[in-house]
Formats: structure tokens, sequence, C-alpha cells
């Protein structure tokens, strides 16, 4: 990905682990060893059975560096379970760039350590509460609520007018359901990037799911008896569901299980996970920042190390040593 991001501002706009395919290489050894330069470390993957992980898919993927930047449009909707946050909060004014790729990494990685299935179907039971749903609904598919066309373009796909004036066809809920589940996984951001353009939306979530807050973003309390108010059902329903799935406190097993896998890992491997699924895409770490990551460092080559019986195979146009 940083290769491709550098060389030719490839954003691949569906990174997932079923779109990484792994093949086996041609080398009659059993054992492999791809050495990779960037800088000034040189990474040595050892691959048993001379397997070698490939990106595939490049379907919705763009080259052009003149798109970053610019307005994402409908093609960049691609698996609705990994849509970036940004694109449902800002809407219309959510941009295309490589954190699109860098939130998807974030959910490989996510996948991986749970060691089971990806997040949608860890979290397949839980749901969008419907107080949120209404408010979310009111913002992305009424036509008279302005800075959501595209987003209402992916919802109402399958659905037309027929010639009574009817609508017909189901709407798309996924996005729904994709939203909630980030923010029961990763927590409702202190920092609410861009409110100006995603200001419905954030203000929604803080409403339904944070309760009543001040202009400060405070929870408002009963002055007169100093209790905080009583929480409702979407609060109550969002803090069972963290209780369960919030990575960082979660007693799911398979969340349970990715915590611990990337805390016994060393590194930062929570933290680094959390910086690639930032709800800012400007704040999200790049692919050359998880490279360079103390996650990564057991990958790097101790000098003067040796392969002998393996199938070596360089790869160091990045590096200056």
């Amino acid at each position: 990905l940083h290769v491709a991001a550098d060389q030719f501002s490839l954003k691949h706009y569906d990174i997932k682990l079923l779109n990484i395919f792994v093949q086996t290489s041609s080398s009659e050894e059993e054992q492999t060893v791809l050495r990779y330069g960037l800088g000034s470390h040189i990474f040595s993957l050892k691959t048993a059975n001379s397997l070698i992980a490939k990106v595939a898919d490049y379907g919705t993927a763009i080259m052009e560096v003149e798109s970053n930047g610019q307005p994402a449009t409908i093609g960049q909707f691609t698996t609705l379970e990994n849509t970036p946050p940004e694109f449902m909060i800002l809407g219309d004014a959510a941009k295309q760039g490589h954190g699109h790729d860098a939130f998807g990494l974030g959910l490989c990685m996510l996948h991986l350590h749970t060691g089971h299935a990806p997040y949608e179907e860890i979290l397949e039971n839980v749901r969008c509460p419907s107080g949120l749903k209404d408010k979310l609904q009111r913002i992305w598919e009424d036509e008279q609520s302005p800075g959501y066309s595209v987003i209402r373009s992916v919802i109402l796909a399958d659905t037309y007018v027929d010639e009574n004036g009817d609508v017909q066809g189901e709407a798309d809920e996924v996005l729904y359901d994709t939203l909630y589940r980030y923010l029961v996984l990763f927590g409702v951001p202190e920092n609410k990037f861009k409110m100006k353009e995603g200001g419905k939306v954030w203000k929604a979530i803080s409403f339904c799911l944070e309760g009543n807050l001040d202009t400060a973003g405070r929870s408002k309390t009963n002055k007169r008896k100093g209790k905080t108010k009583k929480q409702t059902v979407d609060q109550q329903q969002f803090e069972a569901d963290q209780k369960e799935y919030s990575i960082q406190t979660g007693s799911n097993k398979y969340i349970a299980r990715a915590r611990k896998s990337l805390e016994d890992a060393g590194g930062g491997g929570l933290d680094l996970l959390l910086s690639l699924v930032n709800f800012d895409p400007e704040k999200r770490a790049s692919a050359c920042e998880v490279l360079n990551s103390k996650f990564m460092s057991s990958l790097r080559e101790v000098q003067g190390t040796t392969y002998t019986g393996y199938d070596v195979k360089n790869y160091m146009a990045y590096a200056t040593n």
C-alpha cells in the first residue's frame, strides 16, 4: 500500500482480508524469506511453504493524483460494512484519499487478531438503536436534508417511485448498523472533527448515545437535585453493547482475544489499531507510519543475518542502505 500510494498515488478503496490472496511461490525451497527495504530498515518475512500474500481486486482503485481531496463519490462506497466513518458523518463533504485504505487496514488488523471473523459477523446481532436510526434517516434519506446526496443514493439505490407515486423496493440499511457498530467498537470520539460539515450527524450521535449535551459538550445534570438525567433506551442499549463489544473493555470472547493478542504482541498494538481506525482520516496512521511503528520492530532484520536453506527474495527499491 505504501509503495502503490507513493509511486502511483493509488487508492484501493476496498482493503479487506477477502481481497488479500495467498499464492505459492515458484521456489523449490520449502521456506521463503521476503526482504523489503524501507529507509534504513530491512523487514524480513519468513513464510512457510513458500506462501506469498498479495493484495487483489483493483476494480474500484483510483490512481489519479488529482483525485486526492476531491469529493467522495458513490464509487468509493464499496464493501458497505467497511465504509470509513467520515463518509457517513460528513456526507458530501467527505473527501477521497488514502485514509480509506488506512481504515480498511485497521479492520484487517482487528479481523486477524480476533482469530475468527470480520467485525460485522462478530457484531451480527448489534443493530442501530431506533432513536439514533430515526434521526439518521431524516438526515440521510430525506431529500430536504442537504449535504448527503451521495449516501442517499447508496441507501436508496434499490428503490424507485412507481407510476402511482408509491415508493417500491427496499432501502439498504447496512450503513446505519455500520456506523453504530464502529461507535460500539471504538467509542464515541471526544473530539468530533469537522463539526461544521458533519454537525447534524454528530449531534444525532451525541443526543442519542451520550445524552443531552451543553454547548461545551458536557452532559447536563439536574441542578436542583445534582443528578444526571435518566438514560434513554438508546443509551442503555449502547452501554450494554459496549460492555460486550468495546475493543478496549468488551467481554465478548473474540473481542477479548483480539485485545489480548494486540497487547501481548507488544509495541503498542492496540494503540496502532486505534490510530488506523481514528474517525478523523487526517489523524490515521499511514502505511509508512505502520511500517515504522514499534509494533513492526520484530520484523526488522538484524544486521548480518544469513538465510541458509531459504529462497530469499529481495525488494530493495525503497532502501537507503
